[in-house]
């Protein structure tokens, strides 16, 4: 059988030197620590509202049921509450000013928009009417999940009165319920299960569910790979499949024992190295050099490009969040270092340029950048003589200014690097 077609190959530039983000745009206060960051000058355009606009609601809108209100003097507190409850759960959030809104994408891939809207502003009895509403509606991702979150918001908008710290904003007490949480935690739970209780999985039944999940990655179609892949990321989750297995299936993938593992790893090494392309934004139909307009297939090319291109986006994240678990898991267990050592010198691509490149690209793909660190931590464990090149690309200690001002698990990730670099 042959290797997984991808659905569109998207250009790798392992080999390109890693750009400088100093002089992107970074917020300067760090909401742990207000006074920690040196980066007084740098913009923070992408990371709050400026001059927002409150929209009045529309006559037939349809509230949804995940709402609450509050008086119009309190939108200022309201939307630092939000900045800071959008912190505390590493959300990749997108905002606009008019209407006053939050387009949040989580780390499970959770998608779902903030939405701040005036109410009417007059009663039947003629009495003005001061009041905002506050939605949070779901886009895409898992129901429950996005419930939790909502949950959160709505948990943090109660409490904007009750506590507020020294520089007058106020606390968000919201408990993390992201996967980073998870993912941060996984070998802590698998470290207090007994000796006694972690029995060995069946090799048997290890080679027989990996050949299941090949069989679906080589399919032509996208979401029989998107459970391969999301199947792999729950084997090889302590959490989830129980340490044994997950420690199985780990070394399955970075040491391939027969042709079916060896294809799978590499399927997923080529679907986690790729680099996403924007799409175009083309409103009009295009004219050929005649003047004359293409044909309408031109359009519907178009369509198909752009959900290959959201499909390889979405393949791609799930195989980096799959190698960052297991490089975690190798570099828990020093027998392991070995395989991983040999799997970078047998990777057909530059991974640890590809890595740095991902956290280079931090402030438009926190996420990617989050679980990039994950597997830079991991390796600079296990193979310390690459210490010198993460160190030296200086692109994650920009990454940790970026965690600091909006991504709380970023910036945890990156700060436990940071420390054992300097050892």
């Amino acid at each position: 059988m042959g290797a997984a077609p991808p659905l569109m190959a998207g250009p790798r530039h392992p080999d390109r030197p890693v750009k400088s983000i100093s002089s992107l745009t970074s917020p300067s206060i760090s909401h742990r620590n207000p006074q920690k960051s040196s980066l007084t000058s740098l913009d923070n355009t992408n990371n709050h509202w400026h001059n927002p606009q409150l929209t009045p609601l529309g006559l037939y809108y349809p509230l949804g049921p995940c709402q609450t209100k509050f008086a119009r003097h309190e939108l200022s507190l309201v939307l630092d509450t939000l900045r800071q409850v959008f912190f505390t759960l590493s959300l990749h959030v997108k905002y606009h000013n008019s209407p006053i809104s939050a387009d949040c994408t989580s780390l499970d891939q959770v998608t779902f928009q903030v939405l701040i809207l005036s109410a009417p502003r007059h009663h039947q009895d003629g009495e003005d009417d001061d009041t905002c509403i506050l939605e949070v509606s779901r886009r895409e991702g898992d129901g429950y999940t996005f419930h939790l979150y909502s949950h959160q918001i709505m948990t943090a908008m109660a409490q904007r009165h009750h506590q507020s710290d020294s520089h007058g904003e106020a606390l968000v007490t919201t408990k993390p319920i992201v996967r980073a949480s998870w993912n941060m935690d996984m070998v802590q739970h698998a470290d207090r299960v007994p000796l006694h209780n972690r029995t060995n999985s069946s090799n048997n039944n290890g080679e027989e569910a990996l050949e299941m999940a090949w069989n679906m990655l080589s399919s032509e179609r996208y979401d029989a790979r998107k459970l391969a892949l999301e199947s792999l990321l729950h084997m090889t989750d302590p959490n989830k499949s129980g340490w044994s297995t997950a420690q199985t299936m780990a070394t399955s993938l970075l040491n391939p024992n027969g042709p079916i593992q060896e294809r799978l790893s590499q399927a997923m090494l080529e679907y986690a190295s790729m680099e996403t392309i924007p799409d175009e934004v083309e409103s009009q139909p295009r004219m050929d050099p005649f003047g004359r307009m293409e044909p309408p297939s031109w359009m519907e090319t178009k369509s198909v490009a752009s959900m290959e291109r959201t499909a390889n986006t979405e393949l791609g994240y799930l195989s980096l969040v799959t190698f960052s678990q297991v490089l975690r898991l190798a570099a828990r267990t020093p027998t392991t270092w070995s395989d991983v050592s040999t799997f970078l010198d047998t990777c057909t691509v530059d991974l640890v340029g590809i890595l740095l490149h991902k956290v280079n690209d931090v402030m438009e793909r926190p996420h990617d950048a989050y679980y990039a660190i994950q597997c830079l931590a991991a390796l600079n464990d296990c193979v310390p003589s690459l210490r010198p090149r993460i160190k030296g690309a200086h692109v994650v200690e920009e990454a940790q200014l970026v965690g600091e001002s909006s991504h709380l698990a970023l910036a945890t990730v990156t700060g436990k690097l940071l420390v054992s670099l300097q050892v």
